[in-house]
């Protein structure tokens, strides 16, 4: 009984990985730096820096993606940066979509600071993490947003 376990938990564990490694989801955007935004301002990465957030398909299938703004855990934070105080800070302008088979989608990231002098001077990291939505296996990747608020 347990090598029929074994054998069926094994079986499963390779058709998943060929499923994980066929399909592939890309960005050119790992690392986002946004430096000296003013407290009591609003970024956008499409409209002041240019940058669209865009997203790329690898895989020969359509993909469902969702987008979400999450804290790095205290282990995650690069020296200097702290855990940004609130993910709503962040808005992503389309967050969840299907991108077709080797094919591309872009959106916009907007980071708007509340106006206060408590976040001036300082320097906070968050997380923008794509994901997929669909399929028998999820996966996805994270990208590491950096804000330094203007003195």
């Amino acid at each position: 009984m347990f090598k029929k376990s074994l054998s069926v938990f094994l079986c499963a564990l390779i058709f998943f990985s060929q499923a994980a490694y066929g399909a592939g989801l890309r960005t050119a955007l790992g690392i986002i730096n946004v430096d000296n935004i003013g407290i009591g301002r609003t970024y956008s990465l499409a409209n002041d820096n240019n940058t669209p957030f865009v997203l790329k398909n690898t895989s020969d299938v359509a993909l469902g993606i969702r987008i979400e703004v999450i804290k790095p855990e205290e282990r995650d934070l690069l020296e200097g940066y702290e855990p940004i105080p609130d993910t709503d800070w962040i808005t992503i302008e389309e967050s969840e979509f299907t991108i077709p088979a080797n094919d591309k989608v872009s959106t916009d990231v907007v980071i708007e600071i509340p106006y206060d002098e408590e976040h001036s001077g300082k320097a906070y990291q968050a997380y923008i993490w794509s994901h997929t939505t669909t399929g028998s296996v999820i996966f996805g990747l994270k990208s590491k947003l950096l804000i330094t608020i203007a003195e």
